[in-house]
């Protein structure tokens, strides 16, 4: 072909594209061969940005929980070692997980998936914590109240007996349904602070499915008192003594007894796990309450708002606690939110709401559901 051929018949120049060299109809045409690729390093950029950001969040919302105690802005102050007493029983000396986890004051009935401490064959008897608990196991997840009678005292001996087993897990979230009845509707008010958490606990594990009803009646109000005259025999029959005689309510009565009344009335086999915690307490303690069927009874004694004095012991049920340092109890026909201090006598419970009155700790039952394991 002559050189004047070949200028008035040009061969077509190909265009390539710079990232993968795929020939283009046009010049500086978007390459379909790897477009996809080249819109998506954006969103590859901005996820990692995203997790970074996600992760130094997650990192200060750890450290800062483990800084501050309240909401209030008080630095905590070291532990202070004080001593109660709490209706004829002494308050425990450690937690009952205390021999799983010696290093750290973090509750072991997080997930109830523990690292086991074999004891020794030999071991001794021991009273749990101080009270009248008779206890020896001390390698097992769960731990459950049990009498027996003693004709020499004519008396219940109580032991804190250990079992394997699985927590009675709860689909979705309940807490927001607790009710908080005033001990002032109900007979010998003045002692009655006990059998009414019990009550409060009672009616929230039947109407969510963990208990069938021991009692039906139409009129609410009505069923009410059925059931809390029914959880104040149990609880005088344990103690063999009236609340009014006693001085008010055992804490290891009102264990055995809704124990008692859970064994009797749950669906399947369900039984109590308990652990007995004093000051100083942490969120941590409070916000595991917050899941499943979990519940605990604080023990306190509340401060006079006039006078400024201590008054008796006394008993609420406490529903939950959150990261955020809030803590909610019922007592009184109220729910009271508020946090955790420490001062210079102890730990509190000050309530948001002025109205409602500061509570001095003196020991939190934990209480947890679970179905033990055939042969337990």
């Amino acid at each position: 072909m002559s050189t004047r051929s070949a200028k008035q018949n040009p061969r077509p120049t190909q265009n390539h594209c710079r990232y993968c060299n795929h020939t283009l109809e046009k010049a500086k045409q978007r390459c379909p061969a790897c477009k996809r690729g080249q819109e998506r390093a954006g969103e590859v950029i901005a996820l990692a940005l995203m997790l970074v950001v996600m992760g130094v969040v997650l990192y200060l919302l750890v450290t800062e929980e483990d800084k501050f105690q309240g909401i209030y802005g008080e630095k905590e102050p070291p532990p202070v070692e004080i001593s109660y007493s709490d209706a004829g029983d002494a308050v425990p000396a450690a937690s009952a997980f205390q021999v799983i986890r010696e290093q750290s004051n973090q509750s072991a009935v997080g997930d109830i998936i523990l690292k086991q401490l074999r004891a020794s064959k030999s071991a001794p008897i021991i009273n749990y914590q101080g009270t009248r608990f008779r206890q020896t196991e001390k390698d097992f997840p769960f731990y459950v109240a049990e009498k027996k009678w003693n004709s020499k005292t004519q008396r219940y001996d109580f032991y804190r007996r250990g079992m394997q087993g699985a927590e009675v897990p709860m689909r979705g979230e309940a807490r927001r349904y607790f009710i908080s009845e005033n001990q002032g509707d109900y007979p010998e008010p003045e002692s009655g602070c006990g059998p009414t958490a019990l009550l409060n606990l009672y009616v929230w594990y039947s109407k969510f499915g963990l208990l069938d009803e021991s009692i039906q009646h139409s009129d609410q109000q009505r069923y009410k008192q059925l059931k809390f005259q029914q959880i104040d025999r149990k609880i005088r029959e344990i103690q063999k003594q009236s609340r009014t005689d006693y001085g008010g309510t055992n804490t290891v009565a009102s264990i055995v007894a809704m124990d008692e009344l859970v064994q009797q009335y749950s669906k399947g086999p369900t039984r109590l796990h308990f652990e007995i915690k004093k000051p100083p307490l942490s969120l941590k303690d409070f916000n595991e309450l917050s899941r499943n069927y979990r519940a605990g009874i604080l023990s306190v004694r509340p401060k006079d708002r006039q006078t400024g004095a201590l008054l008796g012991n006394h008993a609420v049920l406490c529903i939950r606690g959150d990261k955020g340092g809030m803590i909610t109890i019922a007592n009184w026909g109220e729910f009271s939110h508020g946090a955790l201090v420490q001062r210079k006598d102890g730990q509190w419970f000050v309530p948001r709401d002025r109205s409602h009155h500061e509570l001095k700790i003196n020991n939190l039952t934990v209480l947890v559901p679970f179905t033990p394991k055939d042969g337990a």
